[in-house]
């Protein structure tokens, strides 16, 4: 049986400080043949989005970021393209700052610790529901 594929996300970009999230992440999509890239920082990624064409993409961010934030980052990249789902991540503390998030245009919260298959069923999902993004 072949790995599912996004047919309108080719790239997860996911911006956490925790090398493990990171290394989790790309395990878990490792078979689904979507590429993750992974940054600390908002900023880390907001230069790779300045160079270069960041569409046809899922964004997974932890909900309290260094630098400008989360929040801030969700606006900036939902300023850049509407059609970019994104999932927030975030441990039950943060529960106003996702609530934040999903104001601000996140397309989902998921609570940490992440589990496998719920995750990638939602990250396989934002291909669907990418046109949600486009009408808000």
């Amino acid at each position: 049986m072949d790995a599912p594929m996004l047919d309108a996300c080719d790239t997860v970009y996911v911006i956490d400080p925790d090398e493990s999230v990171h290394d989790a992440i790309s395990t878990l999509l490792e078979a689904t043949k979507v590429r993750v890239e992974c940054y600390r920082t908002p900023e880390a990624f907001q230069t790779v989005c300045a160079t270069r064409n960041t569409q046809s993409c899922c964004l997974l961010l932890e909900a309290v970021l260094p630098g400008i934030g989360s929040l801030a980052l969700i606006r900036d990249v939902l300023a850049r393209d509407p059609s970019v789902p994104i999932i927030v991540l975030a441990s039950t503390a943060d529960s106003d700052i996702a609530a934040q998030a999903l104001k601000a245009g996140a397309l989902d919260v998921i609570d940490k610790p992440l589990f496998g298959m719920h995750l990638l069923e939602k990250i396989l999902g934002t291909a669907a529901t990418s046109s949600y993004a486009v009408a808000r």
